[in-house]
C-alpha cells in the first residue's frame, strides 16, 4: 500500500529550488543575467513554498512543525529504535532544514538584488562576501540535508527519496 506524503507543489519547488542552486553555484558565471534571472526564481519559488506553507492540506502545512524538545526527544527515539512513522512528513530536524533553506534563499536573494538593482550598492564587497558566505551555508546545509536523510532512511527503515520524487511512501 502507499500513502501520500508529499504534494507536487512541494516536490516541485523541492527539485526547482536544487536545480536553480546547482546552476546558480557551480555552473553560471556569478551576476550573469542567467544567475540573475534564476536568482529571481528561486525567491518566487520560496515565496509560494511560503504561502503554501499555510494552506498545504498535507504535511507540507506549518501546522504540522513540532519543534518542542519533547519533539526532538522522541525523533530520536524512533531513530533509535530503527522505527520512524511511516504516515508523516519532516521530523523536527527536517523542518529546521526547511525554514534554513527559507532563510538561505531569501537572503541569497535579497543580498544578489541589492548588489545588481542598488547603484549604490553595486560592486560593495562587503555585500559580495555576505552574498558569497550565504551561498556556501546553503552548499553545506545541502550536503547536510543528503547525509542526513540516507541515514535517517537507512536507520529509521522509512523511505525518504521516494515520496520527494513520486509523493508516496510504501507503507509495509
Amino acid at each position: 500500500m502507499m500513502v501520500r506524503i508529499w504534494h507536487p507543489l512541494i516536490r516541485i519547488i523541492h527539485w526547482s529550488l536544487v536545480a536553480i542552486f546547482i546552476a546558480n553555484y557551480f555552473v553560471l558565471e556569478a551576476g550573469s543575467d542567467w544567475h540573475q534571472w534564476l536568482g529571481y526564481a528561486a525567491v518566487a519559488l520560496i515565496a509560494v513554498r511560503i504561502i503554501w506553507g499555510f494552506i498545504d492540506p498535507g504535511f507540507g502545512n506549518f501546522k504540522t512543525v513540532h519543534l518542542s524538545q519533547a519533539a526532538i526527544k522522541s525523533h530520536f527515539s524512533h531513530l533509535k529504535q530503527r522505527h520512524l512513522p511511516i504516515k508523516s512528513g519532516h521530523n523536527p530536524l527536517g523542518w529546521l532544514m526547511v525554514f534554513a533553506v527559507i532563510a538561505l534563499f531569501t537572503g541569497l536573494g535579497v543580498t544578489g538584488f541589492m548588489m545588481e538593482e542598488i547603484d549604490a550598492l553595486f560592486g560593495n564587497s562587503t555585500l559580495e562576501e555576505v552574498h558569497g558566505w550565504l551561498a556556501d551555508i546553503l552548499y553545506a546545509a545541502a550536503i547536510v540535508h543528503v547525509v542526513a536523510i540516507l541515514i535517517t532512511g537507512w536507520r529509521g527503515r522509512i523511505e525518504l527519496i521516494r515520496p520527494m520524487i513520486t509523493g508516496k511512501r510504501r507503507v509495509r
